[in-house]
């Protein structure tokens, strides 16, 4: 057999891990291939007609094909990683890291109470029977197992992150399940991500960098046996003697899957992961693959929203960025400002519609915030009701917090500033009236003691004050809603332009509580695997239940797949 891959444990490092991707994350527009896959699922080919194998094949090293990784290496099968970047790492390595797990090891140590029973109630709530509780089971039962493994066997540590997005749910909590990674002095995705790989490294697992993965091979019998790929424009098969394990990341940056699956228009992302398009990322083609395998698909409507600005020349960068893909070292994504820089849930800040209206939880979490974006006018017009959205701030506001990165005399183009309302609706393009009545209504109710917001409710939960809104206030006063609402009196006013985004997409191939792929007929498609958010798991279901869902979800099903491969006969 052929062995002239770029198969190496140390060869491509592009400095290790050390060489970070910063906060910001890479971002590309579309999809394209190097080489057409075979048109058909073929049969298995003749040993001496395979270039490599491995007992267990990974494609996708992000949280999800790390968690595998480690696992089956654990478990005593040999592993292969089939990554389409130049480097590990993927969405989970520029991701804030953080793993949710009820009733983790961390929790225990601390005294603070938790339990499976709890973590189920809380996580049955927030998906309305959209998802199988096999799933849920399996996320709750092996979460604390793999966090203990991963402090254990990997060195990494864990500190306490933010609550729940829902804490006032039954079974929700205000501390504890978020656990925030650090590793050799690495923080966040870059820690989850370092101590995956080393681990993997030392464990003897086999990467191909720049290599991707286009099409599942499977026998007679219709077992997946493993993977057409292409490396440097050259076709290659690595067979599977146990199984394929798909973690390449969802499709966010398909535009053709975003129209036929996501419930409203999706402009960007801020996702950055592997799959395996030829150099071009986020475009699905782990998906692609599961279909075409005969995989039933779960979730596909679903992705991890949020609310990004997208600033001038954004799409020029996007651009630039996909055609230097292959030179990617670290992020100078400077165009697309995700969520965590809005600043919408602090006092003096509103969101509305064109026809200045609020619709929606200005302090909400992220994920949540951009369901109401998808609000259909089912009378008249019939549009998407609150798209475009806007930030509007007053001069209180704009002088403490900013926003888009912006405050005080710091005013750039991209920022519309007006000394009254009015003329700010009529430069962005909002009904002038609607605005004023809207913000008239607000005030009423933000300035009384304690501040209200009766048709929306920001404020009520321990999120919006404690996440959400003044930090300080809320560490001053936790219950005080004034941290997060404030009157909007005094101008001049700002405002910008919000879209619609996500930072993941979260459907895929069904999976069953192992991470064995199932078809279109409830049966499991022998040797092939899905984890991460290629899968059809969510976090599991349709809510993101907290900070450090998706990668607690990649990891955790990444385990389980690795480690039921790894012991298939």
């Amino acid at each position: 057999m052929g062995e002239d891959l770029n198969l190496s444990r140390r060869k491509f490092m592009l400095g290790g891990l050390a060489t970070a991707v910063a906060a910001g994350t890479g971002l590309l527009t579309g999809c394209s291939t190097q080489a057409a896959a075979p048109a058909d699922n073929e049969p298995a080919k003749p040993a001496e007609q395979w270039d490599t194998e491995a007992d267990v094949v990974i494609v996708g090293f992000g949280c999800a094909g790390g968690g595998a990784a480690v696992s089956a290496a654990d478990a005593g099968a040999s592993v292969l990683v089939l990554e389409s970047m130049p480097i590990p790492g993927g969405t989970s390595r520029v991701s804030g890291g953080a793993l949710w797990v009820p009733a983790n090891p961390l929790m225990k140590k601390q005294g603070i109470p938790d339990s499976i029973e709890e973590g189920r109630q809380y996580m049955l709530k927030g998906n309305d029977g959209q998802v199988d509780e096999e799933l849920i089971d399996a996320y709750l039962e092996n979460g604390p197992k793999v966090v203990e493994y991963l402090m254990s066997n990997l060195g990494l540590e864990f500190n306490f992150g933010y609550p729940d997005y829902h804490p006032e749910w039954p079974g929700g909590k205000r501390l504890g399940r978020s656990i925030s990674p650090s590793y050799k002095g690495k923080a966040s995705g870059e820690a989850l991500m370092a101590a995956l790989y080393d681990y993997s490294v030392a464990k003897g697992v086999r990467f191909a960098f720049n290599t991707h993965a286009k099409k599942l091979i499977k026998d007679e019998a219709g077992q997946v046996i493993g993977v057409f790929a292409y490396q440097d424009g050259k076709e290659i098969r690595v067979k599977a003697k146990k199984g394929v394990i798909l973690a390449t990341g969802g499709y966010e940056w398909d535009k053709e899957l975003l129209k036929t699956f996501q419930r409203g228009p999706v402009e960007a992302s801020v996702a950055f992961n592997p799959g395996s398009g030829g150099g071009i990322y986020g475009c699905g083609d782990g998906l692609r693959m599961a279909i075409d395998a005969g995989a039933a698909l779960s979730n596909m409507n679903e992705s991890w929203g949020l609310m990004v600005y997208l600033l001038p020349g954004w799409e020029e960068e996007v651009a630039n960025y996909r055609n230097n893909a292959k030179e990617y070292k670290k992020s100078t994504w400077k165009t697309i400002i995700g969520d965590w820089f809005l600043w919408r849930g602090k006092p003096g800040t509103i969101i509305v519609n064109k026809d200045g209206k609020r619709f929606m939880n200005e302090a909400s979490d992220y994920d949540t915030s951009v369901y109401p974006l998808y609000e259909r006018d089912t009378y008249g017009e019939k549009r998407w009701r609150n798209l475009p959205a806007f930030v509007i701030a007053d001069s209180v506001q704009w002088s403490k917090y900013g926003i888009a990165g912006a405050k005080g005399d710091n005013v750039p183009p991209y920022i519309t500033k007006a000394d009254t309302l009015a003329e700010l609706a009529q430069k962005l393009g909002i009904d002038p009236k609607g605005l004023e009545e809207t913000v008239a209504e607000f005030n009423k109710y933000a300035s009384q003691t304690p501040p209200k917001d009766p048709y929306f409710h920001r404020g009520e939960s321990y999120f919006d004050r404690f996440a959400s809104g003044d930090y300080a206030m809320a560490q001053a006063d936790p219950e005080n809603p004034a941290c997060t609402l404030a009157p909007l009196t005094k101008g001049p006013y700002y405002g910008i332009q919000i879209h619609s985004a996500n930072c993941g997409t979260c459907g895929g191939p069904r999976i069953n509580s192992k991470a064995q792929v199932i078809d279109v007929y409830g049966k499991v498609i022998p040797g092939l695997y899905a984890a991460g958010n290629v899968a059809g798991v969510g976090g599991p279901g349709i809510t993101y239940h907290g900070p450090g869902n998706p990668v607690g979800g990649g990891v955790i099903f990444g385990y389980i797949a690795g480690l039921d491969a790894a012991q298939r006969a």
